[in-house]
């Protein structure tokens, strides 16, 4: 199997926030809600104050659209928007875990030039069916020179070239830095032996019970500047450390489990040696209800679970809605059910009810870290020691007015 490379960010933090945002000042007396949406998106969008009833948020801009509303001394908000029609995306948090919300209705594809990285390679150091590859894409089978050419941003990037055998596995991994990337421009990068560093094993952690994962852990390697990366194991069990790695660069551990209608995964960041990788506790047997309507109540959340972020639920009927709450563990307090927000009304953000069959889940978002409050886009969100886990319950067996399930 060969392993694909994703950016930790995209592993982690894209699929767990629907907000980011910037420290956490003094809770604010408004909140400004800011929409990305470069394709044009966006439908509406609606606030909530405290447990007051939802309200239409007027929004003025292009691009990135903003839009205020008073606390008036209350502490919980919630905000939402429609975007392309049916995809329904909820916050509901505290103004201190959360004064700067951001959510997202569209992204545009970056700009890329053409750009030449020229690799020499020791002849000591490859074998027939070895690819050289950089950032983890555009391999081209392994020589003592091999030029790869690439579309890359423009501008100072860190790239990491790799030469793996044919099942992906990495036997050399080294990072150029600050290189600078114009269109039609090149570099030149060579590996040696003294680039082939001994390989570090890892110990993936045992699944709990009914749950079954990949023998093994994914190694990913990001640079300090967020724009050199790639996958860097070296076997399933072991990952091979980058030639060149410094200060602020880091490595993540990535180790997920299933089983029936239920799945656990784990990040773990370090900077060297061998991280203690564990899984969070699963949601036990039938521990959840959920009532299948067209705006489903769950039940049975836990909020004083260790490390507890948050929770994120998610119902989808294909063609008719895909909706994603976010919730924050501050704005839940001591509840233990949840209600996706009604919002279909023509004066809020004026969608069809779903009818018909699909998917529900329900994940709970644990770290270190208040997820809520980073920004992806952030090089330093993450840094040695940080972890993410997370526990998903789901169903693809979801049928509005089918009467209430239980999960896992």
């Amino acid at each position: 199997m060969k392993l694909k490379y994703k950016t930790l960010f995209a592993l982690g933090l894209t699929f767990v926030l629907a907000a980011c945002g910037g420290g956490t000042p003094p809770p604010p007396s408004s909140i400004t809600l800011t929409v990305e949406d470069p394709m044009g998106n966006f439908n509406a969008a609606a606030y909530q104050v405290g447990s007051g009833s939802w309200q239409l948020l007027p929004m003025s801009g292009t691009t990135t659209k903003t839009g205020t509303f008073p606390l008036g001394g209350q502490t919980k908000y919630g905000v939402a928007v429609r975007c392309s029609s049916l995809v329904v995306k909820v916050i509901q948090a505290t103004a201190s875990e959360l004064p700067n919300p951001k959510l997202e209705c569209s992204s545009s594809t970056p700009t890329t030039v053409p750009f030449t990285v020229n690799v020499s390679v020791d002849a000591s150091l490859f074998a027939g069916g070895d690819e050289v590859c950089v950032n983890g894409t555009g391999c081209l089978p392994a020589s003592g020179n091999v030029s790869i050419p690439l579309n890359l941003k423009p501008g100072t990037q860190d790239l990491l070239v790799t030469l793996q055998d044919s099942s992906g596995l990495v036997k050399v991994a080294k990072v150029i830095k600050n290189v600078n990337v114009i269109s039609g421009g090149s570099t030149n990068a060579s590996l040696t032996s003294s680039d082939q560093l001994a390989p570090v094993s890892l110990t993936p952690p045992t699944p709990p019970t009914g749950y079954t994962g990949f023998p093994g852990a994914l190694v990913l390697y990001q640079s300090s500047s967020n724009t050199g990366g790639g996958g860097v194991n070296a076997s399933p069990t072991s990952y091979r450390p980058v030639s060149g790695f410094g200060g602020g660069d880091r490595y993540a551990a990535l180790v997920q489990a299933n089983a029936t209608n239920a799945s656990l995964l784990s990040i773990q960041i370090f900077s060297s040696g061998s991280p203690n990788l564990s899984f969070p506790a699963p949601w036990s047997s039938g521990s959840l209800t959920v009532n299948q309507t067209a705006h489903p109540n769950v039940s049975g959340l836990s909020p004083n679970d260790s490390g507890l972020q948050g929770y994120r639920i998610y119902l989808q009927i294909a063609g008719q809605i895909y909706y994603t709450a976010s919730l924050t563990k501050n704005w839940l307090g001591s509840a233990t059910s949840y209600t996706l927000p009604d919002l279909s009304a023509s004066s809020l953000l004026g969608y069809t009810p779903p009818a018909g069959s699909g998917s529900f889940e329900v994940s709970a978002i644990l770290s270190n870290k208040n997820l809520f409050a980073l920004d992806p886009n952030n090089p330093s969100a993450f840094q040695a020691g940080d972890y993410l886990k997370e526990a998903t319950a789901q169903t693809n067996s979801y049928t509005v007015g089918g009467g209430t399930l239980t999960l896992p």
